[in-house]
Order: C-alpha cells, then sequence, then structure tokens
C-alpha cells in the first residue's frame, strides 16, 4: 500500500503480509492501481490480483497450455484481509462487510471444482 495512500482505499491490507504469504513481493500495475502475485507449481499457476481503491479480488488458476483459467473467483467491495493458520495450513481470507473474517467464529464459505484429466 505504499503506493496508495491507505485512506482512499475500499480494501484495507499490509503490503508486507502478503509477500511473506505469497513468497514473493507483488507486481504493481500503475494504470490499474493492482497489485498482482503470480505463483507456479506442478503445471498450474495462480494468478492473484487486488484492486484495493475499489476492493476488487480476483483469483485465477490456469493449467499449462491451456490458455483460460480452469477456476476463477471475482469478488467485488472487499473491505478487509486476514492470514490465519487453519490446522497446519496458511490461509488468506478476505472480507466484505456481509461476509466478515474479523473474528475467529466467522464462518467460512467455500466452493470447490474438482479438477479431472
Amino acid at each position: 500500500m505504499s503506493k496508495l495512500i491507505g485512506e482512499a482505499c475500499t480494501l484495507k491490507f499490509a503490503e508486507h503480509e502478503f509477500v511473506e504469504f505469497f513468497g514473493i513481493v507483488g507486481e504493481w500495475n500503475e494504470d490499474a492501481c493492482s497489485y498482482s502475485y503470480t505463483l507456479s507449481r506442478d503445471g498450474l499457476r495462480l494468478l492473484f490480483t487486488m484492486f484495493p481503491l475499489n476492493g476488487g479480488v480476483y483469483t485465477s488458476l490456469y493449467r499449462d497450455g491451456i490458455t483460460e483459467p480452469i477456476v476463477t473467483s471475482r469478488l467485488q467491495g472487499c473491505t478487509h484481509s486476514r492470514f490465519v493458520l487453519r490446522g497446519s495450513q496458511h490461509c488468506l481470507e478476505i472480507g466484505r462487510p456481509e461476509h466478515p473474517t474479523s473474528e475467529a467464529s466467522a464462518p467460512l464459505t467455500c466452493s470447490s471444482s474438482r479438477i479431472s484429466d
């Protein structure tokens, strides 16, 4: 958030926490006012993009050799994030006023897709 004035952002976050979570420095896109994190492993590529000014958070999962994402998630109006430890897994939660993550008892909502060859 060093490149943006924090008070102007809908999505409040600490840039260093995302660097620690993803293990890389996010790519800053000045034109879009966004941060992107790209990670690759075992033939898959994760693209996570945040738009702090309007609270947009987009996640896309790609498979090598396929141009379109195999899974996408688009959230709008996000206001906060937090990092939690669920068992041995480090997790990132992004919240909106109607789906808060500000307390440990906040319900987790998930959707999953089975990926098969």
